[in-house]
């Protein structure tokens, strides 16, 4: 089996809340190396950091690298785009498998058995539906008629792969070429390279109503924050957040706002999208037609079987 390790990426802003998800994967994971490569947190914070994780995660300034490689990112952040450039960190090159996930995913499974997949492809990732409830994507970023499209929250890179093909390299051509964010240019770089996720390891909050926190693998808040507005970040998920924050100068964001969950009515008002589709939303229209269920079962067998990511998804989940 190649070597694991996992990394999280962010800026000053979001270093604290990337040490947090960090250390939820300590609570819950066998040892592994793990990383967050960060640019210009605060000193303050990384001392912080460095109580909360120990020796037991790395933290890297990347600063000064991504200065010498003369990246130009446009409005976007720097640190989004820190992922693309994992084939060329010093500190990554003994690793054959490198996990990365979002600052703002809770895992509730040991993240080795996420690393440590066998891998057919340079990419795992989970399949985005919401995106299928728009698939002009695909004319958008010239991809193939059908292609999917994935969620770059939670990735695994067979680094051995990537590095042969130069697919992130690729993937950072298109970003300054085309001016796109970094998960546009993750998929069109990577199509036909990737490897259907189990979708219980990135189980967004934003999408279908059927799937809550204690199903999840790894839950990804990809809507509300748990430290911003927590919009469909369930109680138990929250109190994980605010006690993971208890001990720390950061834990005044997670504190619970409302007696209830926030979001209960958003999730209840999307039973009507069939009415809403009758007066000419398409995304209702495609969402009240998609099985959630069956493409949560249809995702969940190709991972199993070690599959390459379905190809129109939408016709699978009931539209198109």
């Amino acid at each position: 089996m190649q070597r694991p390790c996992y990394f999280l990426a962010a800026d000053s802003k979001y270093f604290p809340y990337a040490c947090l998800a960090a250390r939820r994967i300590l609570d819950v994971s066998a040892p592994i190396d793990g990383f967050i490569l960060h640019v210009k947190a605060d000193e303050s914070d990384i001392q912080v950091a460095r109580r909360l994780l120990g020796d037991r995660v790395a933290l890297l300034d990347v600063s000064d690298f991504m200065e010498r490689v003369g990246f130009r990112f446009g409005t976007y952040s720097i640190a989004a785009y820190v992922r693309l450039f994992a084939d060329l960190l010093p500190q990554f090159d003994g690793y054959g498998r490198i996990a990365y996930t979002d600052r703002d995913v809770l895992f509730n499974r040991d993240i080795n058995d996420l690393a440590c997949q066998e891998l057919e492809a340079p990419l795992l990732a989970a399949h985005d539906d919401y995106m299928y409830f728009r698939p002009s994507y695909r004319r958008t970023f010239r991809m193939q008629p059908g292609a999917p499209y994935f969620n770059s929250g939670v990735v695994v890179f067979d680094m051995d792969a990537v590095r042969v093909e130069g697919v992130l390299e690729r993937t950072r051509r298109t970003a300054i070429h085309r001016q796109m964010n970094d998960q546009n240019a993750l998929n069109v770089a990577f199509e036909g390279k990737w490897q259907t996720m189990h979708p219980n390891w990135n189980l967004m909050s934003n999408g279908a109503r059927d799937y809550r926190f204690s199903q999840a693998y790894a839950r990804h808040f990809a809507g509300g924050k748990p430290w911003g507005s927590q919009i469909g970040v369930e109680l138990e998920a929250l109190k994980i957040w605010r006690d993971l924050a208890e001990d720390t100068p950061w834990n005044k964001p997670f504190r619970q706002r409302l007696p209830f969950e926030r979001g209960i009515t958003k999730r209840f008002l999307r039973r009507f999208d069939a009415v809403g589709g009758l007066f000419g939303n398409d995304v209702h229209r495609r969402r009240a037609r998609y099985d959630a269920g069956k493409m949560h079962q249809i995702y969940a067998r190709q991972a199993e079987e070690g599959a390459m990511a379905v190809q129109f998804p939408e016709v699978l989940g009931g539209f198109g």
